[in-house]
């Protein structure tokens, strides 16, 4: 069989993936490379009924926001998507797509809020390499092709944390000299504000004198102090192998700090976290001292910053390991207004706790995951709350949940997105909606 012809058509929209999605006859196209704007050929690559994915074969009329990816591995690492656009002009596409997604189930923002936006290179504080063993035995470490299983090595990361990036480059040597029976499936990078972390996944525990080569090697690389964290098991939890006994810590203003561990969830990106922490709490009724719910509140990273404007914060989580996490973090901050609690947030039900603990409540806060809290938003809905901030990582999710608020009588005050992730095509935001 011969290579499919190429075909050509407009791009007018990307998916959540970065894709340039296009139409011929009705069919959608979803192209890799291309951008809303451009007049591109292509070939399909895989062929559905309703739809067809292509890669990009030549740009017949290229948008004024095309640009020349910095990074080297753009496109064959699936860690960025958006490098080829402006990024301005990707915050703004951004803003639109979250626009449009509320506008099409008749959603319209009183208020447009600034975008947030911070540095566009060497934001990322946490990342998880692939890892695998080449055909020689030796090491390789990186992300994942785009859409596969294989692994695209790298020896420097553009939007890693700038630390991480040092560790990144001296990670195959270091581990090169283990002992050829170990197998490593994953790594993760952590930058905490008081020391790195390098916590690895694998199929066995270091011997003794593996363990002092590594710790060794890592501390003529890095930085900064750099703790070794070591998981055998799938499921179980990240120990600390080597001698020090310090924790990881971030700071989510400046009098407050968090801390936490290598395999817990944590924001990503410091400078748009701390960000959206200020905008959150400046969003919050300047008569508001009554009491605030958290719901899906990890570790605390709101909850601590609303108990210094509320009278009671209860904070909601589904890991009974974060509701530890959160309860530490209170007690080290000082702040005794908090109260954590388990419960399956997948399950309305599961929230009777929280309304037999507070009687009426003035704010309640969401931060869930991209598929949203739809078993949750009836309650939330009659909770009787003056306000409600849900902050999102994917905007359809959102707009449907908002639904069920628009319903009972909020109306959506204040809409804008987050600049979280750069270079991807990840959509965050946050929306007031009040009564």
């Amino acid at each position: 069989m011969g290579e499919k012809p190429s075909l050509s058509c407009e791009i007018n929209d990307l998916l959540h993936d970065g894709r340039g999605v296009g139409r011929i006859n009705g069919k959608a196209f979803f192209v890799e490379g291309a951008l809303p704007g451009e007049d591109v050929e292509f070939r399909v690559t895989n062929e559905k009924r309703n739809f067809a994915e292509a890669r990009l074969t030549k740009v017949l009329s290229a948008s004024q926001y095309r640009t020349e990816p910095e990074c080297r591995y753009f496109s064959k690492c699936g860690g960025c998507s958006l490098q080829h656009l402006q990024h301005s002009e990707q915050i703004e596409f951004k803003k639109q797509q979250l626009l449009n997604s509320a506008q099409r189930v008749g959603l319209e923002p009183e208020n447009t809020l600034d975008s947030l936006v911070g540095p566009q290179w060497n934001y990322r504080r946490r990342a998880r390499l692939a890892v695998q063993r080449a055909r020689d035995g030796q090491f390789l470490v990186g992300f994942h092709n785009p859409g596969s299983n294989r692994i695209e090595p790298i020896a420097s990361c553009m939007v890693l944390d700038k630390s991480l990036d040092a560790l990144l480059m001296a990670l195959p040597s270091i581990l090169n000299a283990l002992g050829a029976d170990i197998k490593i499936f994953e790594i993760e990078l952590v930058a905490a504000d008081n020391a790195l972390a390098v916590a690895v996944e694998a199929s066995r525990s270091l011997f003794d004198a593996e363990l002092t080569s590594v710790v060794k090697a890592l501390n003529v690389v890095a930085e900064m102090t750099t703790q070794l964290w070591w998981k055998v098991s799938k499921n179980g939890r990240f120990s600390r192998v080597d001698d020090g006994e310090d924790g990881l810590y971030f700071g989510v203003k400046d009098d407050i700090k968090l801390s936490f561990e290598p395999g817990q969830f944590i924001q990503v990106n410091d400078s748009i976290n701390r960000s959206m922490i200020e905008q959150m709490l400046a969003l919050v009724s300047v008569e508001n001292t009554g009491v605030a719910i958290d719901l899906f509140c990890g570790s605390g990273n709101l909850s601590l910053p609303l108990a210094k404007q509320f009278n009671q914060v209860i904070g909601v989580e589904g890991l009974a390991s974060l509701v530890v996490a959160a309860n530490g973090n209170a007690r080290s901050n000082a702040i005794d207004n908090t109260q954590f609690v388990v419960a399956d947030l997948n399950d309305a039900a599961s929230l009777k706790k929280v309304s037999k603990i507070a009687s009426s409540i003035d704010l309640i806060v969401l931060d869930p995951p991209r598929n949203g809290a739809a078993a949750i938003m009836p309650w939330v809905a009659k909770s009787g709350t003056k306000q409600i901030i849900y902050i999102s990582c994917h905007s359809s999710t959102m707009v449907r949940d908002a639904d069920f608020l628009i319903r009972a009588g909020y109306k959506l005050k204040n809409l804008g997105v987050m600049d979280m992730f750069p270079h991807t095509a990840h959509v965050e935001s946050m929306a007031l909606f009040e009564k």
